[in-house]
Order: structure tokens, then sequence, then C-alpha cells
């Protein structure tokens, strides 16, 4: 039985998968239509980025029982990378779709709204990285020493 952090992490990671897979189609048609090479460089990104993110998330869901953190902890961290997840969709689906790489705060809201969604998408990770990290480290360790 998944607890409440898997079924999160599956959810969300089955709907980031889709809309990276929906992703394919504007990259495809960037391509058909001979648009600039940003603008299929931006959609391959959004693609491969999102696709492998869902993945991601859905590969993290099964895993949690090897992650040794109170399940308040792990519920926060599987809410810090779903809520990452979303922040890098918006970045990158509205990046290539406006134009806008969102690697610096430049003029105009779109681009600085692309640049603060990656950068909340970094932290967020980090934060959560650093979580699981910890939790699957004191797992080995208590294993090793059991051994």
């Amino acid at each position: 039985m998944m607890n409440l952090s898997s079924t999160l992490l599956s959810a969300n990671g089955l709907l980031v998968l889709l809309i990276g897979f929906l992703c394919g189609a504007p990259l495809g048609s960037a391509i058909n239509k001979g648009e600039m090479e940003a603008k299929v460089r931006a959609w391959r990104v959004a693609h491969s980025s999102l696709v492998g993110g869902g993945v991601m998330l859905l590969a993290i869901a099964p895993n949690l029982p090897s992650v040794e953190l109170p399940q308040t902890l792990k519920l926060i961290a599987s809410s810090l990378l779903c809520i990452s997840a979303w922040s890098f969709t918006f970045a990158l689906t509205f990046g290539a779709w406006k134009g806008h790489r969102g690697t610096a705060p430049e003029t105009g809201i779109g681009s600085t709204a692309a640049y603060f969604a990656n950068i909340l998408g970094v932290v967020l990770s980090m934060a959560s990285a650093l979580m699981f990290t910890w939790g699957a480290g004191l797992h080995l360790l208590r294993a090793l020493s059991a051994t």
C-alpha cells in the first residue's frame, strides 16, 4: 500500500510526464515548419526535461521505504520535489512558447517569471534531494551495521 508521499510523487509524476509528452507536438511542428533553431531547441529541452522529470518522480515514489526519514519529512521532501517539478514545467513550457530562456532576469515580466520559476525549481529540488540523500544514507548505514 502506498503512503501519501508516494501517491503525491506518482500522481504529479504522471501529470508532468504527460505534459512532457505533449511538448513533443510543438517540437515536431517547429521542426516541420523550419522554425529558428532556438525555438526548436527550447521545445526539445521542454519535451526531454519534462519527460525525464516525470519519470524521476515515478522512480522515486516506490523507493521511499528506503529513505529513513519521519513520515512528515518524507511528505515535506516529496512536496518540495513536486513543487519544483511544476516550477520547471512552467518555466520550460512558457519559456519555449514565449521565447524566454529563463536563465537570467531580463527585461519583461515573461522573462522574469521564467527565470524565477527556474530558480524556485532549483532551490526546492536541491532541498528535497538533500533530504532524500540524508534519509537514504541513514538507511544504508543501518543496513551495513546490521550485517
